[in-house]
């Protein structure tokens, strides 16, 4: 268990789903993502798009199931950028890494 652990408000689950990430001001232009850890609170992923901190962004869940108990319950999330790294050329899921804070809390 990570360190800052007991300093989040909702536990964080590992994962590795495939997903579309689009901003709220260009809702018809999706971008490949993969979406690593989850929680109630929110999701880290990563997409070669850039955006910036505190954009409104939407998720879409590529391999959507309601009958999941994971991230995949869902077909779409709003959030927002809460922070970003540059991840570099060569990760496998693109060039940068995002936290994404729901708008609202999701209950898995």
């Amino acid at each position: 268990m990570s360190p800052y652990s007991e300093q989040r408000k909702y536990i964080r689950v590992d994962c590795n789903n495939p997903a579309y990430v689009y901003r709220y001001e260009d809702q018809d232009l999706y971008y490949n993502a993969s979406m690593y850890n989850y929680s109630s609170g929110g999701h880290y992923l990563a997409s070669d798009e850039k955006m910036d901190i505190g954009q409104q962004v939407y998720i879409r869940i590529k391999n959507y199931d309601q009958a999941s108990k994971g991230p995949e319950k869902y077909e779409n999330y709003t959030g927002y950028v809460k922070w970003s790294t540059d991840l570099g050329t060569s990760h496998p899921a693109g060039r940068y890494g995002y936290g994404i804070e729901y708008a609202e809390p999701i209950y898995y």
